[in-house]
């Protein structure tokens, strides 16, 4: 069979986007990270300064504000993990796709890779698709 230029440019494509998503998971992981320390801060004093302007019931509002910082560093985290997995496997799928092995991690690796990178995973799948009869 003849080695073509398909599975080694799918390869480089799919490490390229595993290597931004892992990045991107490790910033989404760390951003919140400090998204959690806002929950930390004692809202009741600021809001009781600039609450008085807003009328009167605004006693819960710290406990709003908290709450939605828990859940959004939470959010956040989760989706950090997720991209973090996703960039780990198009990594792994790159890698296959260069020693055209295992051609169904390789596929998964470039539709992984889809989320975060668009471009270069949609090229990724065509041209693995297209070098099929390469891989062992």
């Amino acid at each position: 069979m003849e080695r073509t230029w398909k599975p080694t440019t799918a390869g480089i494509l799919n490490i390229i986007a595993g290597a931004l998503e892992i990045f991107l998971g490790v910033i989404a992981i760390i951003a919140s990270r400090w998204v959690s320390l806002l929950g930390g801060i004692d809202w009741s004093d600021l809001i009781q300064q600039w609450g008085g302007a807003w009328g009167p019931g605004m006693g819960d509002i710290p406990s709003w504000i908290t709450e939605i910082i828990g859940v959004t560093a939470t959010a956040v985290m989760i989706g950090g993990i997720v991209i973090l997995v996703f960039g780990i496997i198009a990594l792994v799928g790159g890698i296959n796709a260069i020693k055209r092995r295992r051609w169904g991690l390789a596929l998964a690796g470039s539709i992984l890779s889809l989320p975060i990178t668009t471009v270069l995973g949609t090229l990724a799948i065509i041209f693995v698709s297209l070098g099929k009869k390469e891989f062992d």
